[in-house]
């Protein structure tokens, strides 16, 4: 009896001895997983933030957009009409630069300038497009007679009184000078001028602004586009 009750007593003891040393190591082993976990969040974290931080870099090395091109004053257009007989009505156009510029299909050098206009009965030729008429035949007759009405062109307002007179070569009794020289000047000004048949009605609605002094242009620039 008394070497059972020992026995019990042993297995007792070291069942008390092995919840003491196991119990704590498990203990031990709970806490430190947490641990890790975290440190594997904490560099997951760290990971992410060098990305963004690379990312920001990236944004920091974008190229600027770029900013719009300058549009310089480059010339000066002028609507003008002049009624003696039947009238006409023309645009010129001064170089106000200080390299060639072009108007429709011929260049005018710094400080020159090129007049404008449709023609038919007067022109041997035909109907159409005709470069320095205007600035040849009135030469030394002043222009005490003539009215018109000028702005300022950018390069960009150029191009556009360019294309206007390219795409227009044609003459007609309802397709006429006054018809063509408001459609350019329309094309570009901010005041716009309304198309009257004749060019007396025309002149007064040009108003009564003083004529350009135009370019003697010689014959030989005297041209049909």
């Amino acid at each position: 009896m008394n070497g059972l009750i020992k026995r019990i007593f042993l297995c007792l003891l070291c069942l008390l001895l092995f919840c003491a040393v196991c119990a704590p190591a498990a203990s031990a082993l709970q806490d430190d997983d947490p641990g890790v976990q975290t440190d594997v969040q904490d560099e997951g974290v760290d990971v992410q933030d060098e990305c963004v931080d690379v990312q920001d870099e990236g944004a920091d090395t974008q190229p600027e957009p770029e900013r719009p091109a300058e549009d310089p004053v480059v010339a000066r257009l002028y609507l003008c009409c002049r009624v003696l007989f039947f009238g006409h009505t023309w645009i010129y156009v001064e170089n106000k630069s200080s390299e060639p510029i072009r108007v429709g299909v011929i260049y005018a050098a710094p400080g020159t300038g090129v007049s404008v206009g449709t023609h038919k009965y007067r022109r041997a030729d035909g109907g159409g497009i005709y470069y320095n008429v205007e600035a040849y035949m009135l030469k030394g007759k002043g222009t005490s007679a003539t009215v018109a009405r000028a702005m300022d062109l950018r390069q960009s307002q150029l191009q556009t009184v360019d294309d206007v007179i390219v795409n227009n070569n044609s003459w007609s009794l309802s397709d006429n000078c006054n018809r063509f020289a408001t459609r350019v000047w329309n094309s570009v000004a901010p005041d716009t001028v309304s198309y009257a048949f004749l060019p007396l009605t025309e002149k007064g609605r040009i108003g009564s602004g003083g004529a350009p002094s135009m370019t003697d242009p010689g014959r030989d620039m005297v041209l049909r586009q």
